[in-house]
């Protein structure tokens, strides 16, 4: 994280330039990869200007302008400024998440259950040993086969994009994919 401070009309002590950059680096429990910090200090008259902008990864960009009779007080109060922009911005994040996983809920999330395959296991009634859960993505047939050899999957549930239907793709035994396609 590169830190700039910059005073206009107004000299910055070094105990006001230390307070910054501590409270700066307190930033990172709110904002993931700061990359820079740019906080401007200025003197207009009775007020004590304090602009901070962070930029971080992501193209996330949050800006605060504080102004109040102490300098160090318009500092603390940009920062938490930001650290509610950061806040609000992590939240909206978290519920796009929750809403996208959340619209799958009804139709297009499946329960997968794998029954006992031990064949040294005495016979009698099957039992379940593994149940998960998989939220249905639109893809193509061609996505689906990027999907499951990237996750070196036996099988992949999504929605054909062409037909919207749910479909599953599969690893046969001689390497190649098997798609079913029910109608």
């Amino acid at each position: 994280m590169q830190i700039q401070i910059t005073a206009r009309n107004v000299d910055v002590p070094e105990k006001l330039r230390s307070f910054i950059e501590a409270r700066v680096e307190k930033l990172d429990k709110f904002i993931d990869g700061i990359t820079d910090v740019h906080v401007t200090l200025s003197s207009e008259k009775y007020r004590q200007i304090a602009e901070l902008n962070v930029h971080s990864r992501g193209n996330i960009y949050l800006s605060a302008t504080e102004a109040s009779e102490d300098l160090k007080l318009s500092v603390s109060h940009a920062i938490e400024k930001i650290e509610g922009q950061a806040k609000k911005h992590r939240a909206k994040k978290i519920d796009k998440k929750r809403r996208r996983s959340s619209r799958g809920e009804g139709e297009g999330t499946f329960n997968v259950i794998a029954a006992d395959t031990d064949t040294n296991a005495p016979k009698g009634p099957s039992e379940v040993i593994e149940s998960r859960r998989f939220i249905v993505k639109p893809l193509t047939v061609e996505e689906a086969v990027m999907e499951i050899e990237e996750e070196r999957a036996e099988f992949l549930v999504f929605r054909n994009a062409s037909n919207e239907r749910t479909n599953v793709i599969y690893r046969r035994p001689d390497g190649n994919f098997g798609l079913i396609d029910p109608e």
